[in-house]
């Protein structure tokens, strides 16, 4: 309740402090520089046609930490901050509520309005690249399977690891040509 009476009455300010953003001398955020080329180097990097296993062996290779601080990442993790509005500058508030009754969080699935500001603090990611990567990522996971038969779902698996992956199409079926 205090979240909505605040954005409603336009007094509401964004104090988020975490990977690649941290409290400034004023209060507000700031952006963390070294925090922040980590980002950057993970947008490029999926942009560029790289899936989330080989942007988490780059980065493991090149010794750099991930926002809990240990030296092996996950693909959740770095999924997760492609997906972080955060770092376009925006912010998404009640993402989460509170059930009082039971005293649990629970995931807002549309049972409180949730607030959307835009540029509400310093962006990490320009807002052009994060809609790309938006886009690419629903493309990703809207992709048909290389072979119908044998999936269960009718999504398949993104790869990079080949030039001509999900190029070449079959006139007559429509599947992609695979190794």
């Amino acid at each position: 309740k205090g979240i909505r009476m605040a954005y409603q009455q336009g007094r509401f300010t964004f104090r988020y402090t975490g990977f690649a953003y941290r409290k400034g001398a004023d209060g507000q955020p700031e952006i963390i520089p070294e925090d922040a080329e980590t980002i950057l180097l993970i947008a490029q990097n999926f942009l560029a046609g790289d899936s989330l296993k080989v942007i988490k062996e780059k980065l493991e290779a090149r010794g750099i930490s991930s926002p809990g601080g240990e030296s092996i990442w996950s693909t959740q993790a770095i999924l997760r901050i492609l997906r972080n509005e955060k770092y376009a500058g925006d912010v998404l508030l009640q993402k989460t509520y509170t059930n009082f009754l039971e005293g649990i969080v629970k995931k807002n699935n549309g049972v409180l309005t949730q607030y959307y500001i835009r540029d509400n603090h310093p962006a990490i990611i320009p807002r052009n690249m994060y809609l790309q990567i938006q886009e690419e990522l629903a493309r990703r996971n809207s992709k048909k399977p290389a072979n119908a038969k044998k999936s269960k779902t009718n999504r398949g698996r993104f790869t990079s690891k080949y030039a001509l992956s999900e190029r070449l199409v079959c006139g007559d079926c429509g599947s992609y040509f695979r190794r």
